[in-house]
């Protein structure tokens, strides 16, 4: 059966013979008026081909037509007409969207013909508008794609600018918690997650413990792991969810990235691997000459370890406390702690019958003493000469140089004052003569700690800056513990409340 056929005409007579004689060859339905005809059009859906009357009571066949072609262009509409209502029909033909129309009474072979013929214009119609409609949803799903297309690649552009970001944050990383620091986070910016934990687990002897660092919320969704591998083997890994924060799964791209991060963490982490390792090397250099120095001297024990230690509490003091934050960064602080050491390396210098007299030096030996400061100086800078410009070279040469210098300009051996001696020596100056103060010697007895406090606060812009001072005061029992943790065998922290002459020995050296 084809496709359904509507024939509508007020008499009945007229409507039964039309359907009658279309039965048998097709799927026909009848209406008596226009209004009957669109309610049928409404509840059985659209008719392939609708045959109308032109001359009704009501609403006109024409005026059907109309109706039809705005709400169902693909049925086709067939007017049928009398000899009267030739010129009507025939405009209708061509202004109202009539596809043909038949003069009554209208043979059967004649109104066959014509079905087939509107029959087969429903079906180009409808073939026309799939073909517009499979178009309209090519085009939209074009559109959609070319805009998924475009926000993935926006996405990509920003995840590789993050990355290039990464990288150079990586160049800057001293310790492997930084590092662990900046490869979660950049693991969340750049696949969008949630969260992400970062693990170090081989670790130098430098170091202590496991490293580990968690960027955001990992949740309880499922994860992955990418591990840290390196010529030197696995030193950790980086664990993340495996959907992004909108819930995508991550994919081939998203996995790359991933692979990229991890892969710069590890060249990254390896590289403060082999710094710990060479920096450990180099402090071990440092602390054997310092020693050799120190051998020489009275001064034997932990001092070198004591001052060190006091010079990274007063420098990260005065950055708390809002003071030179320009200056007093991590690696600033870290090169302040292994340079204090060589402060007093001159030493090596001078006659064993200075260094070594257990009495008060007369003013001539006391002037040989001196130039202990210069003769360190004088090395090191011969040092750089060869071996060029360094930062650890350069804070030890300043210290060796002026840590005798006093904030008024009383020291020696050029008589600085104020900001003109180097920030490192003014704190190792407080560092090296509160040890000294505290530290039992042949030639005197140790002061307690609220003596060495006392004097040190006496000393505030003259001996000493008054902001290191102020730093020193205010860790003033952090300075006691590390006294005590770190206190030379034998030594009994007896009370002195006045310097006797010798101590000045201490200041010297």
């Amino acid at each position: 059966m084809s496709e359904p056929i509507l024939f509508v005409d007020d008499t009945p007579e007229t409507l039964d013979v039309l359907v009658r004689i279309c039965s048998g060859e097709f799927d026909a339905h009848a209406a008596r008026s226009a209004k009957e005809a669109l309610e049928l059009c409404e509840q059985r859906g659209p008719f392939a081909v609708v045959v109308s009357d032109y001359e009704m009571p009501g609403e006109r066949g024409s005026e059907l037509v109309a109706r039809l072609r705005e709400r169902w262009p693909e049925t086709v509409a067939i007017l049928l007409t009398g000899l009267a209502e030739l010129d009507v029909a025939v405009d209708a033909l061509h202004n109202g969207g009539v596809f043909r129309f038949l003069e009554k009474p209208c043979p059967r072979g004649v109104l066959s013909a014509a079905l087939h013929d509107a029959l087969t214009e429903h079906r180009r119609r409808c073939d026309v508008r799939a073909k517009a409609e499979a178009e309209a949803r090519s085009r939209r799903t074009l559109q959609q794609q070319n805009g998924q297309l475009e926000d993935r690649i926006h996405a990509q552009m920003r995840a590789l600018a993050r990355l290039q970001q990464f990288v150079g944050e990586l160049n800057s990383c001293e310790t492997l918690e930084r590092v662990a620091e900046a490869t979660a986070q950049a693991a969340c910016e750049v696949c969008d997650l949630d969260g992400a934990r970062v693990e170090f687990r081989v670790l130098p002897r430098a170091t202590s413990g496991r490293v580990e660092r968690v960027h955001g919320d990992l949740g309880v969704l499922e994860r992955e792991r990418v591990a840290f591998v390196t010529t030197d083997g696995e030193l950790g890994g980086l664990e993340l969810p495996s959907h992004t924060r909108a819930g995508r799964a991550l994919d081939a791209t998203d996995h790359d990235l991933i692979a990229s991060i991890a892969a710069s963490a590890s060249v990254a982490a390896r590289n403060v691997l082999r710094r710990c390792e060479r920096d450990d090397a180099q402090q071990a250099t440092i602390f054997a000459l310092a020693k050799l120095a120190e051998q020489r001297d009275n001064e034997t024990g932990r001092h070198l370890e004591r001052v060190s230690s006091f010079c990274r509490l007063i420098a990260e003091g005065l950055r708390s406390d809002g003071h030179f934050r320009e200056v007093l960064s991590d690696s600033w602080i870290s090169v302040l702690e292994k340079s204090a050491p060589l402060h007093d390396i001159g030493k090596v210098g001078i006659p064993d019958q200075i260094l070594l007299k257990p009495g008060k030096l007369d003013p001539a030996e006391w002037e040989t003493m001196k130039q202990h400061a210069t003769l360190g100086a004088d090395t090191l800078r011969s040092v750089i000469a060869a071996v060029g410009e360094q930062p650890f070279l350069t804070t030890s040469l300043e210290i060796a140089w002026c840590h005798h210098e006093r904030f008024d300009g009383s020291g020696y051996p050029r008589g600085l004052c104020g900001e003109a001696i180097p920030l490192s020596a003014r704190i190792l100056a407080l560092a090296d003569v509160y040890d000294a103060l505290t530290s039992e010697r042949p030639y005197k007895a140790a002061w307690t700690h609220a003596a060495a406090e006392e004097f040190i606060a006496r000393g505030s812009g003259a001996h000493f800056d008054p902001r290191v001072v102020s730093a020193f005061l205010a860790r003033s029992a952090e300075f006691d513990r590390i006294r005590a943790a770190l206190a030379d065998d034998g030594e009994l922290g007896a009370p002195i409340l006045k310097m006797p002459a010798q101590v000045s020995r201490a200041n010297a050296g």
